[in-house]
């Protein structure tokens, strides 16, 4: 049997399967039985708690039957007092009273309010208003009633113990017209008796929604989006938990609201949470107790393999030792014995074919390279360079002088950094000084104009990707004709991007060598090598890869050619795209 078929069953059947099953059904049983009760128990106080509501509710409608069928009300709001003094005596010796009992018997009411409908009856004190002066909400809602209903509502559900209020129209005696509406103002009272019952303390919560009404962010902002998703569900079930919340849910018809008490499951189920604590305890010690046994199962197997890496890394030229280890038994037949047996005979091999002859021919090749290599140093590069500067402005030869002033920057940018990152004022200078030193050579045959409107010193980019575009501006369309050509960079940018443009007037590139360029930089890294050697184009493709790498997002390098008009080669910069190791800084 193979090595990596005995490493995958050992752990299989000895640590996953039993490790896994264990926990696994343990927490079921403990999980599910727990929360499944709890959850039962408290709907059932819920559904107690509605039915008390219920009753509170059905007691406080009760007071619109003592006024309606009590004849001094019917009269003064049906305008039957023909005087002010006989409507303020039947309201001080038997509607006042009606009311003030009312009150007394209701202690959760803030406010008693009849608004009348007629204009010529009395308006006495703050229980009897005009109808124009309720809200135009509420005027909507008590033009739907019908007689003999009323209609509760909850003004600020979104509190956490709302008021209530309760309307319902009053009738003249023959039913035949209304003449005022009662108004009920229920105070904090009555939900703080609600939410006492249904156990609202601690970290428990409470959200009113009004039927057909989508959630409150606000209430929710706490929440996790499954359960958000829950409250807005119009078939939501009595109760629901997942591993963050428990919902319990109720519909209160009365005051045409749902009703969710949302708990965190943390909290809650501390008890489980305990025992969560021992199951994990008890399959740590589980898992170290296999893993010990997993060990020397496998010590066995590891062991070799140890032995053959240690040799591996204490390999070199003067140690080529024959064997790994006089311990190992050559006539295992497993990988790990056919792997050191033919181990052992390359490196018996490597050692004849080693010989001290060429490993003193490859020293001394070495040796002549490190000797070659050490003769140019960058710094005698830049002193002969400002050398012959020098002598040239001695001499008032102000051609040599500028371009190998500007010859010496370039050398000084190129092998000075150690770094691939620069600014993109630096890549800007470098051009410069790269076209004069062209225009220098071409003459009349070359001009350009640099335009920059953005902030250069302020963009990072990797070095050399403007100087292999001007290149080829110079080589594919300056020196491919005898004709005048204008060379343009032009740096831009808008809210999104970053646009760099190099177009040229040459001779511009045929169609189907446009077409392949354009695919190259479109394809990347997929392009094979016979592509890249069919009509250049690695300049160009080692660019864009850079600039794709290095800005990310939809950064990209874009051709666009006519012939004998000219070539233009934009890279496009995304702003807000993850920069390797920087940040485009573009104010």
């Amino acid at each position: 049997m193979s090595i990596i078929r005995k490493i995958i069953i050992g752990y299989v059947f000895l640590v996953f399967i039993p490790v896994v099953t264990f926990g696994y059904y343990y927490y079921v049983q403990i999980y599910g039985n727990l929360t499944q009760q709890f959850m039962e128990s408290r709907q059932k106080i819920l559904e107690q708690a509605r039915a008390n509501m219920k009753a509170d509710l059905t007691r406080i409608e009760s007071i619109h039957r003592l006024l309606q069928y009590n004849p001094y009300v019917t009269d003064y709001l049906s305008g039957a007092y023909e005087s002010d003094s006989e409507s303020i005596y039947a309201y001080n010796r038997y509607i006042s009273p009606i009311m003030t009992q009312s009150l007394f018997a209701n202690p959760e009411i803030e406010s008693l309010r009849i608004y009348k409908t007629k204009a010529q009856v009395l308006r006495i004190t703050d229980r009897f208003l005009e109808i124009s002066s309720l809200d135009s909400k509420n005027k909507e809602l008590v033009s739907l009633l019908k007689p003999g209903q009323g209609a509760w509502i909850v003004p600020d559900s979104g509190a956490q113990e709302p008021r209530l209020v309760f309307y319902q129209n009053i009738y003249n005696p023959e039913f035949t017209e209304i003449v005022g509406l009662l108004e009920l103002r229920i105070g904090r009272g009555l939900m703080q008796k609600f939410y006492k019952a249904i156990g609202m303390e601690g970290d428990w919560e409470a959200i009113l929604l009004p039927f057909g009404t989508a959630i409150i962010e606000d209430t929710t902002a706490r929440m996790d989006e499954e359960t958000r998703k829950l409250l807005g569900a119009s078939d939501t079930e009595p109760y629901y938990i997942n591993r963050k919340t428990i919902v319990n849910h109720l519909s209160i018809e009365e005051l045409g609201v749902r009703l969710f008490v949302v708990g965190k499951v943390d909290v809650v189920f501390h008890t489980i949470k305990r025992k969560e604590i021992i199951l994990i305890s008890t399959v740590v010690v589980f898992l170290a107790a296999l893993s010990l046994a997993y060990y020397v199962l496998a010590s066995t197997i590891t062991k070799r393999i140890l032995r053959l890496a240690r040799h591996m890394r204490n390999l070199n030229d003067n140690n080529m030792r024959p064997y790994i280890s006089k311990h190992d038994n050559p006539n295992r037949q497993d990988e790990i014995g056919f792997l050191i047996t033919t181990y052992n005979s390359m490196i018996q091999r490597m050692d004849e074919l080693i010989n001290n002859v060429h490993r003193a021919e490859l020293r001394n090749k070495e040796a002549a390279y490190k000797v070659l290599q050490a003769q140019i140093k960058p710094h005698f590069l830049y002193n002969t360079l400002e050398t012959i500067r020098m002598l040239a402005e001695s001499n008032n030869d102000k051609e040599i002088a500028d371009i190998s002033f500007w010859f010496g920057r370039l050398m000084r940018y190129s092998l000075s950094s150690k770094e691939d990152q620069t600014v993109l004022a630096k890549e800007i200078e470098t051009v410069i000084f790269y076209l004069n030193i062209h225009k220098m050579r071409l003459r009349n045959r070359i001009s350009y104009k640099i335009d920059i409107d953005v902030d250069a010193d302020q963009i990072a980019c990797p070095r050399f990707i403007l100087q292999p575009l001007i290149e080829n501006s110079i080589i594919h369309g300056a020196a491919a004709t005898l004709r005048p050509v204008h060379i343009s960079l032009h740096a831009s940018e808008t809210a999104d991007e970053i646009r760099i443009c190099i177009s040229d007037s040459g001779i511009g590139i045929p169609e189907d060598k446009l077409s392949r360029l354009r695919s190259m930089l479109t394809e990347g890294d997929d392009i094979h090598p016979s592509k890249e050697n069919e009509g250049g184009g690695v300049g160009l493709i080692n660019v864009s890869e850079r600039v794709k790498s290095f800005f990310g997002g939809a950064s990209r390098l874009v051709l666009d050619s006519e012939q004998s008009q000219g070539t233009r080669l934009t890279i496009i910069i995304t702003k807000g795209a993850a920069v390797n190791d920087e940040t485009i800084n573009c104010r």
